[in-house]
């Protein structure tokens, strides 16, 4: 799906024709449905290239690398590390020694990346669950604003230009397949290939060169994001290599006149502190990202060699768990042709990447550009120094019903609180297992993020949310315990370890033992419930999965999931009522999700409900524009309507962007045999009688026509093959029997002339 605008095809094939020719088998469970399209880049106009850009506005590439931790990167230290381009450009430009994540979770940290605002401030405080709001200024509505071309590119569902990160981009181009987003869950573990999004975005940026604008293109990297690849040596620094390898061809792409930004989302565990991979915990391993900025022209001199310092220890590993991981302590020894050392946070990109393309952007962050000119720029030192970098989670009151979990950090100390405080000087202490004095900034730091709202459905219309409380949805998080306060993350990963121990056993009936006992356990825990529901649905108990469902939405209403599960689970069993309620929640917490829209479709195309059908498919439509299931449904509606020509039309862009339905070639026939053209109708249903394999509707659908056209000789090898089946009908006998009657009449001999 492309964010913003249709995708242009001109059908030259490529990547997404490639990609979307493996998608035609049908999506599975109900439960799961979820059906988005497929893009591509437009082609390259005809013309010259444009000699050279304005050196103050400058081409910009913004790279992040989703799940890298900073210690895993050559230039920072990692003698295991295979980087050879981030090294590169780090030799060339500025690393930010500490650069730290807002949030450990994809979509909260890269829309405060876009945006330079904090979670609390745009709202997204978890993955999948609400669209960013129209009133948060984005990055790449300033620059596009400010003469800049526009591209965003990016490999993970949980980006999906549903979320809203799509404004500002002229092509947001997130084109998942059906059948991977029907398994999207909390952290939205769906990805596009490294290669394909590659190639997308040099497909791109040569063809926004010929405008003359600058560029801003921004790709998003998912190879170190679990479950990491198999092969020799370590499969976490093999995916983080394999990043590191697509980055090169961008950084080739980009040449030496542009600008490369390179950082991460956020870190990975690898069991320090216990936690495998992110969102429970905000531990260095999780919030310590790298950031190189490379300049136009690179930066001269020799590299800067800092003292190194303790790296970051592993404290929480399993006995026998991921042995193949290499998690000794890495140095933290950095080098590049500048070494920033002052602490700075993912709230300072969008200024900076404004700042880089000369059009300053007031955010909540500063910009590091000066830093590129001055490797002490007195005014941006002082304002660091007044100003910790800071990170929350609210991943575990959303899914296990825990505390959330806050840090602020300055350049020698760290405050980490939730249920309990702890303070630490990470410089000697990297895994804050020591109790040290810290400044008051800090603490106060905290508690200003402590004052903030916690993580709910973000801001509703006065009118929807009236009517959501009539429904009986409330917008809040999970209760705490019965009688008892949350607990804190930091002390419930033993407990997080044996929620994914449960969901890996093969064994419903064992798994959903396993779950049920986590829930007596916790009753907050959200993904259990999510599992435990999907347990009974492979046992064939819909009513108890349903009732599980019903239960964690009493808890938290605003879980997607859960609704989408819920939603589609009640249109299986016919429940239209609860199905069309469900899904209405889903489109009312985020219009542009087009899962909501699937599942009322589905609902009214069952009831036969034809101008909900068509109400329900123009409204997805008009969110999801390049939606193969919504293109389809409403196709087949209008043919069956009396709007032939219109109904075609939306069944060639189901075909386009990746429909799955076998059968578009037999509505596009009975489309043009309505419209009149019997030719075009031939070629469909001829087409259909191949994809459609054992069903004879298109024989007997074009033989009937090309009989009532008097075309018996084109209908008659259609016809017959629909009786030698079985399938001769009264109207298909009848027919048949006056094409063989006028085949015969043909054939007899002529009486001879007098």
């Amino acid at each position: 799906m492309v964010g913003g605008s249709v995708a242009k095809a001109d059908g030259r094939g490529g990547a997404r024709d490639r990609r979307c020719a493996r998608a035609r088998r049908a999506a599975g469970g109900l439960w799961l449905l979820a059906l988005v399209g497929c893009g591509e880049p437009e082609a390259p106009p005809v013309g010259p290239a444009p000699a050279g850009r304005d050196s103050d506005h400058p081409d910009i590439v913004f790279v992040t690398i989703d799940t890298l931790r900073a210690d895993r990167v050559g230039a920072y230290g990692d003698p295991l590390a295979s980087t050879p381009t981030l090294d590169a450009l780090a030799a060339e430009g500025a690393l930010f020694r500490e650069a730290h994540a807002v949030a450990p979770l994809t979509l909260p940290s890269h829309a405060t990346l876009l945006t330079g605002r904090s979670p609390a401030t745009h709202g997204l405080r978890d993955n999948g669950a609400m669209r960013l709001p129209d009133a948060v200024p984005t990055l790449a509505e300033h620059l596009r604003g400010g003469g800049y071309r526009t591209g965003a590119f990016v490999s993970a569902y949980v980006l999906d230009a549903a979320w809203g990160l799509d404004r500002g981009f002229e092509l947001y181009r997130s084109p998942f397949r059906p059948q991977d987003v029907s398994r999207a869950g909390a952290f939205g573990e769906v990805e596009l290939p490294a290669a394909e999004v590659v190639n997308a975005a040099v497909a791109w940026w040569e063809s926004a060169a010929r405008s003359g604008e600058p560029r801003f293109l921004w790709v998003h990297l998912f190879d170190p994001h679990a479950p990491w690849a198999a092969g020799p040596g370590d499969p976490y620094r093999g995916d983080v290599s394999r990043a590191d390898g697509h980055l090169r061809r961008l950084v080739e792409m980009a040449g030496p006149d542009a600008a490369i930004v390179v950082t991460a989302d956020h870190g990975e565990g690898l069991w320090s502190e216990g936690e495998r991979h992110h969102g429970l915990l905000l531990g260095r391993a999780i919030t310590r990202v790298p950031l190189i900025i490379r300049p136009p022209g690179g930066l001269a001199g020799p590299l800067e060699l800092p003292a190194p310092r303790p790296g970051l220890p592993t404290l929480g590993q399993p006995a026998g768990a991921d042995a193949e991981l290499l998690l000794d302590a890495v140095p933290d020894a950095p080098k590049a042709a500048r070494v920033v050392a002052p602490t700075v946070s993912g709230l300072d990109l969008a200024a900076t990447l404004a700042g880089l393309a000369g059009l300053p952007f007031e955010t909540e962050g500063l910009d590091l550009s000066p830093f590129l000119r001055d490797p002490s720029p007195d005014a941006l030192l002082s304002a660091l120094a007044a100003r910790p970098a800071v990170a929350e989670t609210q991943y575990p009151l959303l899914h296990l019903g825990a505390s959330p979990l806050w840090m602020a950090q300055d350049d020698a100390h760290r405050v980490i609180s939730g249920v309990w405080t702890r303070a630490c000087s990470w410089v000697e202490d990297p895994a804050c297992t020591v109790e040290a004095a810290a400044p008051p900034s800090l603490s106060d730091a905290v508690a200003k993020l402590q004052a903030a709202p916690t993580a709910s459905a973000g801001p509703l219309d006065p009118e929807v949310a009236a009517r959501l409380a009539a429904l009986g949805y409330l917008t809040e998080a999970p209760p705490a315990p019965p009688g008892g306060a949350r607990t804190d993350p930091r002390d419930e990963v033993m407990r997080l370890r044996a929620l994914r121990e449960a969901e890996l056993l093969r064994d419903p009936k064992a798994r959903a033992r396993a779950l049920e006992a986590l829930i007596a356990e916790q009753p907050g825990l959200a993904d259990a419930r999510l599992g435990l529901s999907l347990a009974h649905v492979e046992l064939g108990d819909i009513p108890r999965a349903r009732a599980v469902l019903a239960e964690l939405l009493r808890l938290w209403p605003d879980n997607m999931m859960a609704l989408n599960n819920s939603a589609a689970l009640a249109h299986l069993v016919r429940d239209d009522e609860a199905a069309l309620r469900d899904a209405g929640r889903m489109i009312a917490l985020n219009p542009r999700d087009p899962r909501g829209y699937r599942i009322q479709l589905s609902t009214h195309v069952q009831r036969e409900d034809k101008a909900a059908v068509v109400d329900v498919a123009t409204r997805g439509l008009a969110v999801a524009p390049n939606d193969p299931n919504l293109h389809y449904v409403l196709g087949v509606a209008q043919v069956q309507g009396g709007s032939p020509a219109e109904g075609a039309e939306h069944l060639k862009i189901a075909r386009l962007v990746g429909t799955e339905a076998t059968d578009v070639d037999l509505w596009l026939g009975l489309a043009y045999e309505r419209a009149g053209d019997v030719d075009a109708a031939v070629r469909h249903y001829e087409a259909a009688t191949r994809t459609m394999d054992g069903d004879l509707r298109p024989w007997g659908l074009a033989g009937l026509m090309l009989a009532r056209a008097g075309r018996c000789a084109q209908a008659l090898p259609f016809l017959v093959n629909v009786s030698k089946r079985g399938g001769a009908v009264p109207e298909v006998r009848e027919a048949l029997a006056r094409c063989e009657a006028e085949r015969q009449a043909a054939r007899a001999p002529r009486p001879a002339p007098p």
